[in-house]
């Protein structure tokens, strides 16, 4: 699939098969996605990638039951580390820059997993102090998005967008 038809077609999907993703395609679709933008490099950042159908439960419990977490085969736990960031930016690393990467990182994945034909979900909406301790983080570390992947068992639903002359200001 071309990056273009990837960006076209993604869409948050709530409902997955039970057909599973073989690790080696979601170990490429993390290795690639690992080309992520971050600032000054410090990639702060670190990946959970849950198969365990009892973690995949424990996940789905500490995000209020959303059970879409447990359909797909694979949940991916994207974690941010601010201090890596603050070493070398300091509160605005801490506080911003680590934020943006991460969420680069997420973005990244789900564009590259719908070139391979998977479909993902954007989960920001959990206890983040349950799923830390259900992936054991250590202190300082905290899970700022999970990702379940797997394929659709839903259409695709295109929803509106705003129009460009909406939200877009030219400057020329």
């Amino acid at each position: 699939m071309e990056l273009l038809e990837a960006i076209k077609t993604r869409r948050s999907i709530r409902h997955y098969e039970s057909t599973d993703v073989p690790k080696d395609t979601v170990t490429q679709i993390l290795q690639l996605a690992l080309n992520a933008p971050s600032a000054g490099n410090k990639q702060p950042w670190r990946i959970h990638a849950v198969h365990n159908a009892t973690l995949r439960k424990h996940l789905s419990d500490a995000a209020g039951g959303q059970l879409f977490l447990m359909e797909a085969p694979w949940v991916i736990c994207v974690i941010m580390v601010p201090e890596e960031s603050a070493s070398r930016y300091g509160e605005r690393g801490r506080t911003l820059y680590c934020i943006q990467d991460t969420a680069a990182l997420v973005i990244h994945i789900m564009l590259i997993a719908r070139n391979f034909g998977l479909d993902t979900c954007w989960v920001g909406a959990f206890d983040e102090k349950k799923v830390g301790e259900i992936l054991q983080l250590p202190a300082g570390q905290r899970c700022v998005a999970m990702i379940p992947i797997g394929y659709a068992a839903e259409p695709r639903k295109d929803r509106p967008r705003k129009a460009l002359n909406e939200i877009a200001i030219f400057h020329e």
